[in-house]
């Protein structure tokens, strides 16, 4: 009788690598999906220009992308990308309500798997003064909510001196509780140059700053809108904003300060005729 020497040992060791594979998958897809924001204290979050927004302008909106990368303190310089948010919405919508429109933004990263997804549904303008239906974000991950982005009535800021505002945002969590909001203020040197198409590419007039509090009113970061440069301002609508956390942030607090930073964008920078250029 001829024995078939190897087939044990052939068998065992296709189980051994099939294992070895599988764990491999599994501790890759951790690494992959592991905390984009750990460790950050300062995020840059640039849009994208089009080329055909600066050729033809007429056409109206295109979808929006942003580049999400580390950043210092001065914003000056982005070290690593973590990923980037991309805007799905449709043609009559950003072609009809523009700034205003439904859309959804997706969160990839690198490895381009979505991580998180913030969804908004047409409601009335943020800058016009109505007591109903208020904007809202609702952000959320492997589709359980983590947080909203709620746009509250009012017409003066609720820091320590009140001034005539240009956003107020309340950052939720899934209960629907204020852990911070972000108010950015009409009085400043950026945003007056800005509604007089004054050139803001030197000295303070480069910032228009939205600070974020906490529920006691502490001022504890801040969104600030940089100038970028006057082929970017004034041939295309691509803006950039520095992010700088609040200490002891929660990773999806970061995420929905993000998604702060471009719903201001949205309200605030887009060169359209639904609001200021």
């Amino acid at each position: 009788m001829q024995v078939q020497y190897g087939v044990v040992p052939q068998a065992v060791g296709n189980a051994i690598g099939n294992a070895i594979v599988g764990q491999l998958q599994q501790y890759g897809a951790q690494f992959f999906t592991a905390d984009p924001f750990a460790g950050v204290n300062f995020m840059l979050v640039d849009q994208k220009p089009d080329c055909v927004e600066c050729i033809c302008p007429c056409i109206g909106e295109k979808k929006n992308s942003y580049q999400i990368s580390v950043s210092e303190q001065t914003g000056l310089l982005a070290n690593t990308q973590i990923g980037v948010i991309n805007e799905e919405s449709e043609c009559p919508q950003r072609f009809f309500c523009q700034c205003w429109r439904a859309l959804d933004l997706l969160f990839i990263n690198t490895q381009n798997q979505v991580l998180f997804k913030a969804h908004r549904i047409y409601k009335v303008p943020s800058v016009l003064c109505m007591p109903c239906e208020r904007p809202e974000l609702v952000v959320s991950r492997d589709s359980e909510v983590i947080g909203y982005l709620k746009q509250p009535f009012m017409c003066c800021g609720r820091s320590e001196c009140p001034l005539p505002i240009l956003e107020e945002i309340d950052i939720c969590d899934p209960s629907g509780n204020t852990k911070f909001f972000i108010s950015g203020e009409f009085v400043q040197c950026g945003c007056i140059t800005r509604m007089c198409v004054i050139p803001r590419c030197t000295g303070p007039c480069q910032f228009i700053d939205y600070d974020i509090y906490n529920p006691m009113k502490q001022k504890v970061g801040r969104i600030r809108n940089i100038f970028n440069g006057c082929a970017q301002e004034y041939c295309s609508k691509a803006d950039k904003f520095l992010i700088e956390f609040p200490p002891q942030c929660t990773s999806q607090d970061k995420c929905l300060i993000i998604f702060a930073a471009i719903t201001i964008d949205y309200d605030n920078f887009e060169y359209t005729f639904c609001n200021l250029p």
